[in-house]
């Protein structure tokens, strides 16, 4: 069982389940009480594993499903839903999340239209189609399932600077657009979903906004990452990892890594390296065989980040675009 944290009436009982998922040793959620009210930040993943050890938690922390009150969404990943219907389906309670995570937890046809005729557009713009066909046809998979994947009951969309009881929602775009963390001013405790963990960075993953077009995500990640600066936190819960309490230190290495990933990237432009793939083989060598889909992503995220910081530059050429400093 893991520490529980105690704010006078307050309290956050952290479930952590310990998995090689990806780069992360684990994935978070958490109970947070308050008086009376137990709300479920962020709801792991759908596997019998995390469902199994989730529900023995609950009961060492002396909980059930039906003590849930409510469930808040940091975003609308896989890793941060998993157990939502599980819950509801047992126990109607109200769901919560940023307003542009409706479409994409509601898996609706014109949202997944949108998002796979974006990356279809995308990829062949830079020249990397054929690499990332497996996961253009993920996607088409995901379409077929969505009736089985998206949320059954009714999610209640928050904004930027909303309240719910002590939590204040500060929408912190650039892992997703969706992103949100939750912050008690009183307790000093911010959950902050994947926007920063204790070792490493997040992913700026590429995405697009309601018309299709290409999101800013690194330099989103890093205006999200200094925001956090603004505001005076204790404790930190992130969604992977461990609870820490260092944030501003964690940040600033976080915005270092930032700058290291830019100048690598562009030091690689120097050499010779023009597209895409020439950049992301540059960079992470045979690692792209296996995790082409992330590599792929950041390293179109950070050339459009090193576009707008004057580092490098595009041309358009007949195999995509190149870039040159």
């Amino acid at each position: 069982m893991q520490t529980v944290y105690i704010s006078e009436e307050k309290q956050v009982y952290p479930i952590i389940f310990e998995m090689n998922y990806g780069q992360l040793s684990s994935i978070n959620c958490y109970l947070y009480k308050h008086g009376s009210k137990l709300t479920l930040i962020d709801a792991g993943l759908d596997i019998p594993e995390y469902r199994n050890f989730f529900e023995a938690q609950l009961a060492a922390y002396g909980f059930q499903i039906g003590d849930i009150d409510q469930i808040l969404l940091t975003h609308h990943h896989e890793d941060h839903i998993g157990l939502v219907n599980y819950i509801i389906q047992q126990h109607q309670i109200p769901v919560y999340a940023y307003t542009l995570a409706l479409p994409r937890l509601y898996f609706t046809e014109e949202y997944q239209i949108q998002k796979k005729t974006f990356f279809e557009r995308l990829y062949k713009q830079y020249g990397c189609e054929e690499v990332a066909q497996q996961r253009l046809l993920k996607m088409q998979q995901t379409m077929k399932n969505s009736n089985q994947l998206k949320i059954k009951g009714t999610i209640t969309a928050l904004d930027h600077h909303d309240m719910l009881d002590d939590l204040q929602v500060i929408a912190v775009p650039g892992h997703s657009p969706d992103s949100i963390m939750f912050y008690d001013q009183q307790a000093k405790w911010l959950f902050v979903g994947d926007l920063v963990m204790y070792k490493g960075t997040t992913n700026a993953l590429i995405d697009h906004d309601d018309e299709g077009q290409l999101l800013p995500t690194v330099m989103q990640y890093k205006n999200s990452l200094e925001l956090c600066l603004k505001y005076d936190v204790r404790t930190v819960f992130a969604g992977h990892q461990q609870v820490f309490s260092d944030l501003p230190e964690i940040i600033q290495k976080n915005l270092a890594r930032i700058e290291y990933k830019l100048n690598r990237l562009t030091k690689k432009v120097t050499e010779g390296n023009e597209t895409i793939l020439q950049l992301a083989s540059a960079i992470y060598g045979e690692r792209i065989n296996k995790e082409m889909t992330l590599i792929l992503s950041e390293i179109i995220g950070y050339t459009m980040y090193a576009e707008r910081m004057g580092e490098v530059k595009r041309v358009v050429e007949k195999t995509g675009l190149h870039f040159y400093r």
